[in-house]
């Protein structure tokens, strides 16, 4: 194969992915009913921390989004569903949600997970390929994200495309989080000290 045909066979692979991944994020955009609507409620209402949770991919997608949420002023942390396992569940109290990301709503670590904070009393949202599943049934929101298999690596046992999906979605909840809670420009800057999103705040003006 020469070089020309091997770009052109590599572009190929490239459009056709961003393709597939942007039509499923369309289509969970259609998708979208009243669920989506509690879930936020449930955010934005709780009375404690928000504790998101998944393992592998999942987990990553997780832990982005409790980071996002702290950013919006929702007190957000990241539990890995594994190591909660050898105890750090205890961190789980009845005024908390735990936000649990699971394709299959089997994984047995993150079920586990979810048992021990449905016994506690902490609501659960779910946010999974399989609404029907063990993980959903202990759930008191379940947000589908349901994609093609050709958008996983091997027989859609890989979450690359469905793990974006499922990010996008979590964009979605940290935005309608930000609109209902209101929080400024201002307050943001100040929870951002380094970096330079830093060199703006000590633009800012004096207070005195």
């Amino acid at each position: 194969m020469d070089t020309s045909q091997e770009d052109q066979d590599n572009l190929l692979i490239g459009k056709q992915i961003l393709e597939k991944e942007s039509a499923a994020i369309l289509a969970l955009s259609h998708a979208l009913d009243s669920s989506f609507s509690r879930a936020v409620d449930l955010l934005v209402n709780c009375r404690g921390h928000v504790i998101t949770s998944g393992v592998g991919t999942t987990g990553m997608i997780a832990r982005r989004l409790a980071h996002l949420l702290c950013n919006v002023g929702c007190a957000a942390l990241f539990l890995h569903a594994g190591d909660s396992l050898h105890g750090s569940s205890g961190a789980i109290k009845p005024t908390d949600v735990l936000v649990i990301l699971s394709k299959s709503g089997e994984t047995a670590e993150t079920t586990q997970l979810a048992k021990i904070a449905f016994t506690k009393g902490a609501p659960i949202l779910a946010i999974t390929a399989h609404p029907q599943s063990s993980l959903g049934k202990l759930s008191r929101v379940v947000l589908a994200v349901q994609t093609p298999e050709d958008i996983d690596p091997y027989n859609g046992l890989m979450g690359v495309g469905s793990s974006l999906v499922s990010a996008a979605l979590c964009d979605a909840l940290v935005f309608a989080v930000w609109k209902l809670k209101g929080y400024s420009d201002q307050q943001f800057l100040h929870g951002h000290p380094g970096g330079v999103v830093a060199h703006l705040t000590e633009r800012e003006p004096s207070s005195s």
